[in-house]
């Protein structure tokens, strides 16, 4: 029986003593463009570039699985071994027939597309301590929403990237997963096996209902009490009466009352605009027929009796080429005239209204009364937005596009009311004016914004309609579309503005690995810039299959978890820079290549 127990100690001992495969580290290298360069990329089935994992070893025989999002490539070099996943993995399985398993190891981060990775392996002897190695084990508990907290046996676990996970001993835990408007959750698990860790999956359920308000007048909405943006307001809201109100300066708030019902789902809907509460201006400067301006916006010309003033302080510019801009504030009171008197002074040297050089910082101006464009400055930058008359047309796939994926199908028939959409991508120079901040990666003020979200597109909208008093937001993915393909001057163009896509698009053959100024290609039918190519454009809808009926003004779904992009970049190829192209993301990612033009 001795002999035995010795046996048993000394087989113990070799297995603990014998030599394993480690990870010694695993980093992202921002330096290593390999997985973006066109001769080195390799795309997964959905037509997204896929990570690169550059795997440092000499070792020979390795084998790797990534579980359920497969390696899509191999490829054994000298020293090196480099394997192509989709974006997403965070776990990986290597595998030897001498060094044996070393199975689900946790990188710490999942990979993002067209990146590049190093993974360095070590093989040696590893000293374990017999009793920890068949007593303790990792206890993983994966989480949806990733921001809940868990407490396991009364103790907070750390939470990355909606992973917690610490390596225990065996035995039975209790634990709670929790977040802000969820229904919280709790429940039990036993760790005992010595060979594999216990993973445990939880998703909450919502204790909420996302809603989508709207209102006019770019009214701000409030609900419950709290301001919760302006125009349009997109979240959560828990199951209960809710009072929603539209709110404006010198207008009489409305609101109502709305019950929201989890089994419901998803609700939308319209409140009434504020009611406008009017005084009176007399404006009688001289000379006549100069242009007056209210905040910005012409009303007519000297001398003028303006019955409907929205009360509150306006600010009244008169306007005339040869003249200085006369300028006041006059405060408007409901049911009673003020009045603006005086003489305008010549200048020494003829103005425009169009060099905005008079203009204050936040002052707007039309371009040209008469023109298809018109042009706004804000504190100091200019931007333009093209007029579009709207019409039907064919949306999706037409044969010119001769499109790869099956989700620019069906082609359906669309409808359109007139609008405007940007001449070209929001610049950095217009978000710093507009947001203090410049957040892209590659900067200059005439190159478009990039690592912008979906919901940083919302605030920038918001802040810079409460510059302007305008009504700008992103294009539906229908508006987009049809400015794209050129509107009622289209040419049926596969790209926009032409078949040739080196004339119209930065894209990975042309680009030399970056964005460039905006503007800087030929324009399309409609004299707009950029709608192919150098960064992917944020649309206002939620991404959804096309559906074959016909469609007015369509919007998209009321719900969903992402947004659609459009137009392709700098780093994608040809075949994503088709007009068509259809591509959608999380509202809080953050990339590169992600920028948006406005619509108003």
């Amino acid at each position: 029986m001795l002999r035995s127990l010795i046996l048993s100690l000394l087989l113990l001992l070799s297995t603990a003593l014998h030599a394993q495969i480690a990870v010694e580290s695993f980093e992202l290298d921002e330096f290593d463009l390999t997985a973006n360069r066109p001769a080195t990329q390799v795309f997964d089935l959905d037509g997204n570039p896929c990570a690169l994992i550059k795997v440092e070893t000499t070792l020979k025989g390795l084998t790797f699985d990534t579980g359920m999002l497969a390696i899509m490539k191999s490829d054994y070099r000298v020293g090196e071994i480099w394997l192509y996943v989709p974006r997403g993995v965070r776990y990986i399985s290597i595998f030897h027939p001498d060094l044996g398993v070393l199975r689900k190891h946790d990188l710490g981060m999942s990979v993002q597309k067209a990146k590049t990775y190093i993974l360095k392996l070590r093989a040696g002897t590893v000293k374990t301590i017999v009793e920890e190695a068949v007593t303790s084990q990792f206890l993983v508990i994966q989480v949806e929403p990733a921001n809940a907290t868990v407490i396991v046996n009364n103790e907070v676990w750390p939470v990355n990237d909606g992973v917690a996970r610490k390596y225990v001993p065996f035995g039975d835990y209790q634990f709670s997963v929790m977040a802000p408007d969820y229904v919280t959750h709790k429940s039990a698990a036993r760790v005992a096996d010595p060979e594999n860790n216990i993973m445990v999956k939880v998703q909450l359920k919502p204790n909420f209902v996302p809603i989508t308000v709207n209102v006019g007048l770019n009214a701000d909405i409030w609900i419950d009490g709290e301001r919760r943006g302006s125009g349009i307001w997109t979240g959560n809201l828990g199951a209960g009466d809710h009072r929603f109100e539209a709110r404006k300066d010198g207008y009489i708030s409305t609101s109502q009352q709305q019950t929201v019902n989890i089994e419901e789902g998803a609700k939308s809907f319209t409140l009434t605009d504020p009611t406008p509460i009017y005084g009176r201006l007399m404006v009688n400067t001289l000379p006549d027929l100069a242009d007056i301006y209210i905040d910005g916006e012409k009303v007519g010309q000297t001398p003028k009796a303006i019955n409907k003033v929205v009360i509150g302080t306006r600010k009244v510019t008169i306007r005339k080429e040869g003249y200085e801009d006369f300028t006041k504030d006059v405060i408007i009171s409901e049911g009673q005239t003020a009045s603006v008197d005086g003489q305008m002074t010549k200048s020494a040297a003829p103005t425009s209204v169009y060099a905005g050089q008079s203009l204050n910082a936040n002052s707007i101006y039309e371009s040209s009364p008469s023109s298809s464009t018109q042009s706004f400055v804000v504190n100091g930058v200019s931007f333009s937005m093209v007029a579009v008359s709207g019409g039907t047309f064919q949306m999706g796939a037409t044969r010119e596009q001769l499109a790869p994926w099956n989700d620019e199908k069906p082609v359906h028939s669309v409808t359109l009311s007139n609008y405007y959409i940007g001449e070209s991508e929001v610049t950095q120079a217009l978000w710093i004016a507009v947001m203090g901040q410049n957040p892209s990666k590659i900067k200059g003020d005439n190159l478009p914004v990039e690592k912008v979200s979906w919901k940083d597109c919302q605030v920038f909208i918001q802040k810079l309609n409460q510059l302007t008093g305008k009504n700008f937001r992103l294009p539906t993915e229908a508006e987009w579309e049809y400015a794209a393909r050129g509107g009622k001057e289209s040419k049926g163009y596969q790209h926009s503005g032409s078949n040739e896509l080196d004339k119209v698009a930065w894209y990975n053959g042309n680009c030399n690995e970056r964005t460039h100024a905006v503007k800087t290609l030929q324009p399309n039918e409609l004299g707009v810039y950029d709608m192919n190519g150098n960064v992917w454009e944020w649309c206002q809808d939620v991404y959804a299959d096309y559906v074959v009926n016909s469609q007015t003004n369509p919007t998209g779904p009321t719900s969903g978890s992402e947004r659609v992009l459009r137009g392709g970049s700098w780093d994608v190829d040809g075949r994503r820079c088709r007009i068509t192209n259809r591509t959608s993301e999380s509202v809080k990612e953050r990339e590169e290549d992600y920028g948006f033009r406005l619509a108003l």
